[in-house]
């Protein structure tokens, strides 16, 4: 039997385990929409002991999206790995349950921590500052001894120590141009993307 060729574009039944990521982004949204709600609770929240809270529920729902992302063999993108707190598996939300500071560490320019204010769990993300791609380094000028320079015996001359070059980060794939998102069935529209996971 001949193979079927493609029939033009780009096809929503094409995409693997459609189904496992779309269950994984519910998760993650709904654990995202109930952190920010926990956050708002009322007094009378507190007096029942039996409810349970929904922060609770909502690392609930990441801890039940990496264990479906790790029994389907399905990886969770980077930079939705980013924004989970791994000591209590809430969604990382600034401002909201997490506060946010920037680093200068000596091993490279900046880094970005992120302090969970449930778990009290840091993490250090680098975060080299973002520049155009237009802009070029300009590498600093090399030192050339003269001859009528005074030398007194075998030295060495060692240029200044190069810092490491600022080198441009760039935007996630979603965000990048020519990638397309599907939401269910249709694709959805490059300057409305609201999904979390890409395909």
């Amino acid at each position: 039997m001949a193979k079927k060729g493609k029939a033009g574009g780009q096809n929503p039944q094409a995409v693997p385990n459609r189904d496992i990521i779309q269950r994984m982004n519910f998760l993650y949204q709904a654990s995202s929409y109930l952190n920010s709600i926990s956050s708002h609770s009322t007094d009378s929240d507190e007096t029942t002991p039996t409810r349970i809270q929904s922060g609770d529920i909502s690392s609930k729902y990441i801890e039940m999206m990496k264990t479906v992302g790790q029994k389907t063999l399905v990886k969770i993108d980077p930079t939705v790995k980013r924004t989970l707190c791994k000591g209590c598996d809430t969604v990382l939300q600034p401002g909201i349950n997490t506060s946010v500071r920037i680093n200068r560490p000596p091993s490279h320019g900046h880094a970005v921590t992120y302090t969970c204010n449930r778990c009290k769990t840091s993490r250090r993300i680098p975060a080299p500052p973002t520049v155009q791609q237009s802009e070029t380094a300009v590498a600093p000028p090399e030192y050339h001894p003269e001859s009528g320079d005074i030398i007194m015996g075998p030295t060495t001359v060692r240029p200044p120590r190069k810092l490491k070059g600022v080198r441009p980060r760039q935007p996630p794939l979603f965000a990048r141009p020519g990638h397309v998102i599907f939401r269910g069935n249709e694709v959805v529209d490059e300057t409305n993307q609201q999904s979390v996971f890409a395909a």
